[in-house]
């Protein structure tokens, strides 16, 4: 009985790692390519967002938090917005299964973050603060769930 559930434990950490693990490898080789994103303008954050037109949570909840994360930075913050329907190769070379994902892009260019599925405000704020860009001070900094992605190569530009 013990083995089994340590076998089980085993299984379950062998997968977790492999996911984080994948996810880290995944963004670190988009950091080192072109993004893709033409429309990205350099020192200044962004959020990279896909949607499709039949997403439902994407139009009822991720576009209005989204709105109101690109009103409460007043400029600083890009929102690109993506159609994964329209623009299959893109969401494919960002490695998007589903919508929803967005990601979170330093003022360096660098992806730092991502959420697959719906990210609520106080999340993508939260996020925005933890990779170091400054958010408005009415933003709380919790993040529950937040994945931590390191950038490719720290400290150089």
């Amino acid at each position: 009985m013990v083995e089994r559930l340590g076998l089980a434990l085993l299984i379950v950490g062998v997968g977790l790692a492999a996911y984080f693990g994948w996810t880290r490898l995944w963004l670190a080789r988009n950091a080192r390519h072109t993004l893709g994103l033409p429309d990205l303008n350099p020192g200044r954050p962004a959020v990279l967002y896909f949607t499709a037109p039949g997403c439902l949570p994407c139009q009822t909840v991720q576009r209005p938090a989204l709105n109101e994360l690109e009103a409460r930075w007043h400029g600083r913050l890009q929102v690109l917005e993506v159609d994964a329907i329209e623009r299959p190769d893109l969401a494919d070379s960002w490695g998007v299964l589903a919508v929803p994902t967005t990601f979170v892009i330093d003022s360096h260019g660098q992806p730092r973050r991502v959420n697959h599925g719906v990210a609520r405000l106080d999340r993508l704020a939260a996020q925005l603060a933890d990779i170091g860009e400054t958010p408005p001070a009415e933003f709380p900094r919790e993040a529950e769930g937040a994945q931590l992605i390191a950038p490719s190569e720290e400290g150089t530009e």
